[in-house]
């Protein structure tokens, strides 16, 4: 680097540790093995132990998801506090209400470098009116205070290219998924019948896996309902994946619909790159989108995909090559699409082989080139402010 700081510092921030933990960790890496000091900010829960092991300073902050809360005026104060005592010279912000409250305390603290990962605009076509009311004016003001501005699907980058950032808008394909983990090997037979048994799933069980929050944003009712469905095509299994604040309500239309058997809560594992080896097809039925990393484990593993017709998942799935893009809430086309790949297995098969083929363009190492590049534009140019230009 060009540029020599005498206490070289990065500060991340989301608003969970789980966030950083499970996306972020190979780029607090690229920072530190280039001799900076690594910090997060961050609501507290299980990812902040995964950070701390990889050597990055926490601070705990108490955001609110929701932009109206109070208690986000308390994290701004604090991240504000924070930044001016610990003067970073760059800063990566991310998820909506944390990266607006990550820039406006780097603008009052005059941090040099500032980054925003937007993973996936609250405005985009099809979206509600007051999304883009309230997300979309926030998010152009914002921008005058970002440098660089990384988007992660074609329909964000697009839009994204309007906005008066200070240095520059970018698209890079998400946060990269480490292809050897998924990449098949002929060797798993063995292992993935074992997990099939341990998991009491018939060994010629339609396994279909889906990975997500179980929230109305990714819309698992969909899935459940196509389930039922499915059931006179032959053996179903519906593995769920994850846990959220509509895990009781789909419980409860699982019991009601009978499925018990065929659909499975499996909560929160750490064993889904076992979980997609043995699936038959992946799926994600969300009803919003950025660029979702389940759905780019399916194409490292070399899986059929079945996804809704959102931002996003298009860029992952060609409909009728590596799967098929159903329109939201049409039961109908969800069941004839895994229909035909439970029904013609070679069909799944030569599907499974082009997502495979997809893949090497969303490879961790692929990404992680380019957020390299990124970084050190962005550390070799930073910011000068002006006395005008600070808030506060």
């Amino acid at each position: 680097m060009t540029q020599q700081y005498s206490r070289q510092k990065v500060a991340f921030v989301a608003s969970v540790y789980r966030h950083l933990s499970a996306f972020h960790i190979p780029y607090m890496d690229w920072f530190q093995q280039q001799g900076f000091e690594v910090h997060a900010y961050a609501s507290e829960d299980f990812g902040k132990e995964l950070l701390e092991q990889a050597g990055v300073i926490c601070h705990d902050v108490p955001f609110h998801r929701s932009p109206f809360q109070k208690t986000n005026w308390k994290a701004l104060k604090q991240l504000t506090d924070g930044f001016q005592h610990e003067q970073f010279q760059v800063l990566h912000v991310h998820t909506p209400v944390a990266s607006v409250l990550g820039r406006i305390a780097a603008k009052r603290s005059r941090i040099p470098v500032v980054i925003y990962t937007a993973h996936g605009f609250h405005f985009f076509k099809g979206a509600p009116l007051v999304n883009w009311l309230t997300f979309y004016p926030v998010e152009r003001l914002m921008a005058k205070w970002t440098d660089y501005l990384i988007t992660i699907n074609e329909e964000d980058f697009k839009r994204a290219l309007a906005f008066p950032v200070r240095k520059e808008v970018m698209f890079v394909r998400g946060v990269g998924v480490n292809r050897t983990v998924y990449k098949p090997q002929s060797s798993e037979d063995t292992d993935q019948a074992r997990k099939r048994k341990e998991l009491g799933i018939g060994a010629n069980d339609f396994v279909i896996l889906c990975v997500a929050e179980l929230i109305e944003r990714k819309n698992q009712q969909q899935l459940i309902k196509s389930v039922a469905s499915l059931q006179q095509s032959g053996p179903v299994t519906c593995l769920l994946v994850g846990s959220g604040e509509a895990e009781q309500k789909l419980k409860s239309m699982v019991q009601s619909l009978g499925l018990e058997r065929a659909v499975r809560f499996l909560g929160y594992r750490k064993d889904v790159p076992q979980l997609i080896k043995i699936a038959d097809a992946v799926t994600l039925l969300s009803r919003q989108e950025g660029l979702p990393r389940a759905l780019m484990e399916g194409l490292a593993a070399g899986k059929p995909l079945v996804a809704t017709n959102v931002r996003g998942n298009r860029d992952l799935v060609r409909h009728g090559e590596n799967g098929f893009i159903v329109e939201l809430d049409s039961i109908e086309e969800t069941v004839s699409a895994f229909g035909s790949l439970l029904k013609d297995r070679q069909l799944a098969e030569q599907m499974g082989e082009k997502s495979l083929a997809l893949a090497h363009l969303y490879d961790l190492a692929t990404i992680s080139e380019e957020m390299g590049m990124i970084y050190r534009k962005a550390v070799d140019i930073p910011h000068t402010y002006s006395k005008q230009e600070v808030i506060g």
